[in-house]
Parts: structure tokens; C-alpha cells; sequence
């Protein structure tokens, strides 16, 4: 089932698995870029989906339970976060073994002073302040309360040199967002991980990536969808068959979909908020205004979409806990390769050497890419799933 972590893409009939290359492929021949990501799987499960009344925290549990009854070994890779935090939550709360939190986080620049822990700014920049405010808190609170865990943190600020970057990492890591610090994080692997699996254990990697995305359509009519920007694991070369998303996964298709469901359901029972998940066709024939839309104010509609997705699908997250905002597609002013939260990279002494190769290598695709499948100046378009029909009969049958 894994043979195709990420999904795969197609081109005129060609399946290709790295972005870029498809991406190439399609200004070569004029073509379409079709992401695919099991549907089959997702089209059979949706078809025949009747677990309206069942909670998502039920659906959570139960997901749960099947990774712990096809592994020998968990490892969740944490980060505070909200998707994270909801599976760290769904195996204590259940009292499902969990064996190992594995987090990922420029560790040696953290006491250095190059920041000042702020919990009023939420913006993207500010992303260093979840060490201090969420994540280190969360640690010692596991250390204190649940000892039996393993809790693992790896550096990946530590490979940060030029040597790192060549067309092989581009052809295989980072196709889907042009990140230095991603491209680093998406090698950086448990070392525990890759132990246990060479010594014949069955060990999952398990990542809490974004959910499922909800749109209303013509005729008022609800789909449901994937983005190949929620896909971006790369398994433990150790580990080839262990990476597990723990949402949006055709080895339970159901979570994923009742998701998208209860989400649907809310914006049915708020019509104040229909506006925020029309289809941008809809929006720009309808709306007006929204053409002239800032990127500030599209930025916020995006942010209220994740809270409404949180406040929906996380019924125990708390809205208090420090957040910062994630990247968005706007270059800010920064270098080729460097988003607004990986500014502290800048303090590397191997920074400017590693960022010189990043635009070296990532300029040399980008030039080829046509501009109509790039979504600003150095990122490459999101690729959409195929639309599931959401019946509004079946959402009817459901509680509110």
C-alpha cells in the first residue's frame, strides 16, 4: 500500500512520482498535470460511506488501534501543532501504547539569543517562539507524567551546508515546497527508527498532515479533495515501508472522509461562512470584489479556515495554546529557499555557501517550468486531488 506514499502524478497518460519532473513534462508537451492519490480507494470508501454518527474522536481511536496492532514500535513525529497534538492526545486518552515522540527542531540555535520567546506575534516570523511557549512544554510535561515514552529530538540544522544540495535531492525531496529548512527536516530520521527496523522490527513513522479540504460547488453542491502539498514525508531509507499519515490514509479512508463530512456540516449550519470554501470560480462570477482581493485578505480567509477546520475536527485543542502562522506562498523579501519561520537559518555560518547552492539548483528547474503551473516566483503550483461527491442528503442525516 505504500508503493506510493505521496500518490503520483500524471501527464498525458505518463506517471510520474516526482513533482518536478512532471511539472517539466507538462511544459514539454502542452499538458495537463493530474495528481493521483489513491482514488480508487477513496472514491469505493466514499461511495459507500455511512458513519454519520459516529464521532471523529471515535474514528481517531480506532485508527489508533490499527496502527498499534500493525507495528511493533510508534514513533510520532511531533511538533506541538494542532494535528500532532490531536494523535498524541487520541493514544493517551485511550490509553493505547505509544512508544516514541520523535521532534525535529534547530535545537543548538534555541539558547543562543538569537530570538526573544513571544507569545503576542503569530506571524510566520515568529515561528521560533513555539519552542518555548508550546513544544518544550510539552516535553517536560511527558517526561513528568508519561516516563515510558521514548522522547527523541533531532537537530536538522546540523547538515546545513552546500555539500547537502544536488539535482538528486531536488529530483527526490523537495518538489513540493522550496524550502531549505523542508528539505532538510524531510532527511532528518529517527535514529531509533532506522535501528529498530534493521534489527527486524516493524516500526511505523507516523505524521499528522493536514486534513481534507471542503468546497462548495455549483449547484450548491459539497465535494471533498486532497492537496499534494499535505504530502511531503519521505521514508527512513532504514525504513521504506513505516511512514504512515495517520488522516488521510487508504489504509482508513473513512477518518478522512467523516472529516470532511463534519466539516461540511458546519459551514451548513454557519451560511455567514459559506463564502470561505466556494469554489474561486464561484466566487470571482458572484462576488464582488473578490478579484481585487490582497493577499492579506485571502491570507486571513485562510486563516480562519484552519480554525474552523480545528474547532471541527479537534474537539480537544485549546485555542489558547500559541500557534504561529504557517508560510504562504509570498516570497517576503527573503532569499531563494528561505520562508519567513526559517529566517534563524541566517545565523548559520554555513548559510550563505548552502543557500548560494539551493538557487543554483533550484533556478535551473524553475527556469524550464512553465509560469502557468508555478504559483508565485519560486513555488511550483499545488496539485488537487479528484473531487468526491458529498451528498447533501447523507449530510442531512447527520447531527449538527
Amino acid at each position: 500500500m505504500n508503493n506510493y506514499l505521496n500518490g503520483y502524478y500524471i501527464v498525458d497518460g505518463e506517471i510520474i512520482e516526482n513533482k518536478v519532473y512532471a511539472l517539466l513534462r507538462a511544459t514539454e508537451k502542452k499538458a495537463e498535470v493530474n495528481w493521483w492519490f489513491y482514488d480508487e480507494v477513496f472514491t469505493k470508501a466514499n461511495s459507500t460511506f455511512g458513519l454519520y454518527h459516529l464521532s471523529v474522536e471515535e474514528l481517531y481511536k480506532q485508527r489508533a488501534i490499527q496502527l498499534r496492532e500493525s507495528y511493533d514500535y510508534l514513533i510520532l513525529n511531533y511538533s506541538g501543532g494542532s494535528d500532532s497534538h490531536n494523535i498524541l492526545h487520541t493514544f493517551l486518552k485511550n490509553n493505547i501504547k505509544l512508544d516514541h515522540i520523535f521532534v525535529q527542531w534547530p535545537e543548538r540555535l534555541m539558547d543562543r539569543g538569537l530570538y526573544i520567546p513571544n507569545a503576542i506575534d503569530k506571524s510566520n516570523a515568529n515561528f521560533h517562539s513555539e519552542w518555548d511557549l508550546v513544544l518544550k512544554k510539552d516535553l517536560e510535561w511527558l517526561g513528568q507524567h508519561h516516563p515510558e515514552i521514548k522522547i527523541e529530538i533531532a537537530d536538522w540544522t546540523t547538515t546545513v551546508t552546500d555539500k547537502f544540495y544536488n539535482d538528486d535531492l531536488f529530483a527526490n525531496a523537495v518538489s513540493n515546497l522550496p524550502s531549505i529548512a523542508r528539505a532538510q527536516k524531510q532527511h532528518t530520521f529517527s535514529p531509533t527508527e532506522g535501528t529498530l527496523a534493521l534489527a527486524g522490527k516493524k516500526v511505523a513513522s507516523i505524521f499528522g498532515v493536514d486534513k481534507a479540504q471542503v468546497t462548495l460547488g455549483a449547484k450548491d453542491k459539497w465535494y471533498m479533495s486532497f492537496v499534494d502539498t499535505a504530502c511531503m514525508a519521505h521514508a527512513n531509507p532504514d525504513n521504506p515501508d513505516g511512514t504512515e499519515y495517520f488522516y488521510i490514509t487508504p489504509k482508513f479512508p473513512e477518518l478522512a472522509i467523516l472529516q470532511a463530512y463534519k466539516v461540511a456540516k458546519w459551514y451548513t449550519n454557519h451560511p455567514e461562512k459559506l463564502h470561505l470554501v466556494r469554489g474561486k470560480k464561484i466566487r470571482r462570477a458572484n462576488e464582488s470584489g473578490f478579484a481585487q482581493k490582497t493577499y492579506q485578505q485571502l491570507y486571513a480567509e485562510y486563516e480562519e479556515i484552519c480554525e474552523i477546520v480545528k474547532l471541527v475536527c479537534y474537539p480537544n485543542w485549546d485555542f489558547n495554546k500559541f500557534q504561529a502562522a504557517k508560510p504562504f506562498s509570498q516570497l517576503d523579501n527573503l532569499q531563494l529557499g528561505v520562508r519567513a519561520w526559517d529566517n534563524i537559518l541566517t545565523t548559520l555560518p554555513t548559510f550563505n555557501k548552502s543557500q548560494q547552492a539551493w538557487e543554483y539548483h533550484w533556478k535551473s528547474y524553475l527556469e524550464k517550468i512553465d509560469p502557468k503551473l508555478m504559483r508565485s516566483a519560486d513555488t511550483v503550483a499545488v496539485c488537487r486531488s479528484k473531487y468526491y461527491l458529498i451528498p447533501t442528503a447523507n449530510l442531512d442525516q447527520m447531527s449538527a
